[in-house]
Formats: structure tokens, C-alpha cells, sequence
């Protein structure tokens, strides 16, 4: 006996089969975008009966909330490790972070506007909620973090930590989802949100290490 649960004829286990459905949503909506996205669709991608999904998901909407719960898990340990590289939360690490949610966002624009751009209801995906809060949390932290080390001078921190995640969301959103014209060159993501830091994060630079520079 090989262990191994049967669900529509096809070997997986229990705990196996809605993680190979949110890999099989999370390719189809990136090579398709939502539209691309269905529960037979997946079934099919992954070879088990078109009933087979309905064990873990109710419906599309239910699956596609698993996948941005995926993409904001995926955001904050990316996040994560790469602060790890770093011994203080200086302006240094804030800049690589943010460009690092850029490059996120970049990288899967049909994923980055279901994460942020869908209509889940705070309370209705709770388990999506509190990983999309995790994402957030880990820029607040470094901000927290460099405030206490007077490695960052922050006055107002909540104001400068939306500042930086709206300015960068905006800016890859705008990437995203417009031609490249006179007004914003879309192909230049990394240039252009370094225009943007490098008026927004001198701000933060405390002011001894300015006299030192």
C-alpha cells in the first residue's frame, strides 16, 4: 500500500491536493490572468476529477483568495530574508526592501492586482488578511526597528511608512498597468522608483550621519 490518498483516481495526499491546486491557479493566472483561472481548468492542469477542488474550495473566488494569501506569504519571506542580510534598518536596507517590493510586483502584474486590487472583504479570507497585514508589517517593523536604533530618523513613522508602501505600490501599479509614453517610461521600474526614494529616504538619514557624509 503506497500511503498515498486517492482523490479522483489520482494519487495525492489530503494535504497535498489544495497546494497543487493554488500552483496550478497561481500558473494559470500568470500566463492568463484571471479570466484563465477556473476550478475545472485546474483539475484538468493537475489531473484529478473536475470534482476534486470542490473538497477544498468552494468556488473560483475561494481559490483565488488562497492564491493571494500565497503571493503576500511569498512578499513578506522574501522580505524577510533579505533584511536578514543586513546588521541595522538604515536607509540602505530600506531602499533594497522597497526595491524588492517592486520587483515583486513586476514580476506577476496578474497575481500583484489580485493581491491588491480585489474586492475580499477584510473578514471574509481571514487567513488572507493576516498574511497581506504580515507583508505590511515587515516594512513597519524596519522602520520601528532603525527608529529605536537612531540608525533612521523618523518623526512620523506611520506617515512615512505609508508614504513609502503607497509610493511604491503606486508606482508598480502604474508600471503594470500602462503603455510606456512621454509621461513614464514603464520599462525603467528600477530607475524610477530609485527618482522616487532618493527624495523621500534623505529624509530619514539622521542627521549625524549627514554631517559625516
Amino acid at each position: 500500500m503506497s500511503g498515498k490518498a486517492q482523490v479522483g483516481g489520482d494519487p495525492y495526499h489530503h494535504g497535498d491536493l489544495a497546494n497543487a491546486c493554488v500552483r496550478a491557479a497561481l500558473s494559470l493566472l500568470h500566463d492568463h490572468g484571471l479570466s484563465g483561472v477556473t476550478l475545472r481548468e485546474v483539475a484538468r492542469c493537475i489531473n484529478v476529477s473536475r470534482s476534486a477542488p470542490y473538497r477544498h474550495f468552494a468556488d473560483k473566488r475561494g481559490l483565488l483568495a488562497a492564491c493571494a494569501r500565497h503571493g503576500f506569504e511569498q512578499l513578506s519571506q522574501t522580505a524577510a530574508r533579505l533584511l536578514a542580510d543586513y546588521r541595522t534598518r538604515d536607509v540602505a536596507a530600506l531602499r533594497r526592501l522597497l526595491h524588492e517590493y517592486a520587483r515583486f510586483g513586476a514580476a506577476d502584474p496578474h497575481l500583484y492586482r489580485l493581491m491588491f486590487a480585489s474586492d475580499f472583504e477584510v473578514d471574509e479570507y481571514p487567513d488572507m488578511t493576516a498574511a497581506a497585514e504580515r507583508a505590511f508589517y515587515v516594512l513597519q517593523n524596519a522602520v520601528i526597528s532603525g527608529q529605536q536604533a537612531g540608525t533612521l530618523a523618523v518623526e512620523d513613522r506611520d506617515g512615512l511608512v505609508l508614504t513609502l508602501w503607497s509610493s511604491v505600490h503606486g508606482l508598480v501599479s502604474l508600471h503594470n498597468e500602462l503603455p510606456t509614453c512621454s509621461v513614464l517610461d514603464t520599462k525603467a521600474l528600477e530607475a524610477n522608483l530609485d527618482r522616487v526614494l532618493d527624495i523621500l529616504l534623505p529624509t530619514t538619514v539622521p542627521s549625524a550621519v549627514q554631517a559625516t557624509a
